[in-house]
């Protein structure tokens, strides 16, 4: 435990000074800074590139400063807050003023969670202790291309942009992203809870804790008051597609005419060519999202031709994934089936 005390300690007294920390959660590496300190904020709208018209998530350590940064705390987040937190739910919330407007894009309403990891708990519960407690997050990585899932990825992402006074928490199996896709985001500032985006936790799950019916929300296009709604995320820079079942065994042959191909699949294909690199996808949803994202970042980096993913099932167990490839599905992908 030495080691992680000094991380902690490190990451908090950066926090302090209003420098960025890039750490681990159970859901993806964060970029985060002291979401009462304004200059440190924009700073993480600089480094992802993000725009600035897109809210952050705040990560906080206990219910206790949740309610500082939100008014109108109420039945429908108390049930979510016990049964989910700390884990992958962000909640949705009026804002109540604390922390610095940039972090809330300028919104009446705050993104807010308290993760499970333990490096991230150790954190925010130190950095509540001598400075704010509230740590604004979004993915590290840079915006619209693929999140994070261990710090050789954060660092290969960001590092022409991060300062030397920042600081990368180191990855190993204590550190690692158990889950590796972004938490589920439920809107509960108008009395309608609505996904905004989905994520680990499911509708029916959701559905059940609340004993009401959830609504999930599309509102690609649009300025929004939630992460991960841009219809273009999640995104390598390699040509990436997803396809069939039925397209891999009458168009895949075609498709590695391109160059080098690699096709993430359920299943071995039948037909081989020279260009094509054949691996077989994990079948559990939960393995699946777990390396979803260091997949396509060591992809990316093998400068291939086309990345194909096969389509995952179309079922609730996998509807976070199904949404993260539909909007990685890219803008340098101009091969037709």
């Amino acid at each position: 435990m030495p080691q992680l005390t000094y991380e902690v300690n490190k990451a908090v007294d950066s926090l302090i000074r209003g420098k960025l920390v890039a750490f681990p959660t159970e859901t993806v590496y964060g970029l985060g800074g002291d979401a009462t300190n304004e200059e440190a904020v924009r700073r993480i709208y600089k480094v992802k590139g993000r725009p600035t018209d897109r809210p952050l998530i705040l990560h906080v350590p206990d219910l206790a400063t949740v309610k500082k940064v939100v008014l109108n705390w109420a039945s429908t987040e108390s049930k979510l807050a016990s049964r989910f937190w700390p884990g992958p739910l962000t909640l949705i919330l009026k804002n109540g003023g604390f922390i610095s407007e940039s972090a809330s894009a300028g919104y009446k309403t705050v993104a807010v969670r308290i993760p499970s990891h333990p490096f991230a708990l150790s954190m925010l519960e130190s950095f509540a202790k001598v400075g704010s407690g509230v740590v604004a997050a979004p993915s590290a990585n840079r915006f619209s291309f693929v999140s994070t899932t261990n710090a050789e990825d954060v660092e290969i992402s960001l590092q022409n942009y991060l300062d030397k006074a920042d600081m990368i928490v180191s990855s190993n199996s204590r550190d690692e992203c158990k889950f590796g896709l972004e938490s589920t985001i439920v809107d509960c500032s108008n009395g309608i809870p609505t996904i905004l985006r989905v994520g680990v936790i499911k509708k029916t799950e959701i559905e059940s804790c609340i004993g009401k019916p959830v609504r999930i929300s599309k509102i690609e296009g649009r300025r929004q008051n939630s992460p991960g709604s841009s219809s273009i995320h999640y995104s390598p820079k390699t040509a990436f597609k997803m396809i069939s079942n039925g397209e891999i065994k009458r168009d895949l042959l075609d498709l590695c005419e391109e160059g080098e191909t690699f096709l993430w699949c359920f299943e071995k294909p039948v037909h081989t060519h020279q260009n094509l690199i054949a691996e077989v996808a994990p079948s559990c949803p939960r393995e699946y999202g777990r390396q979803l994202y260091s997949k396509l970042n060591s992809l990316d980096r093998e400068q291939l031709a086309l990345i194909l993913f096969e389509e995952p099932p179309k079922n609730e167990d996998w509807n976070a994934i199904c949404d993260r490839l539909d909007k990685a599905k890219n803008r340098f992908c101009t091969k037709k089936l």
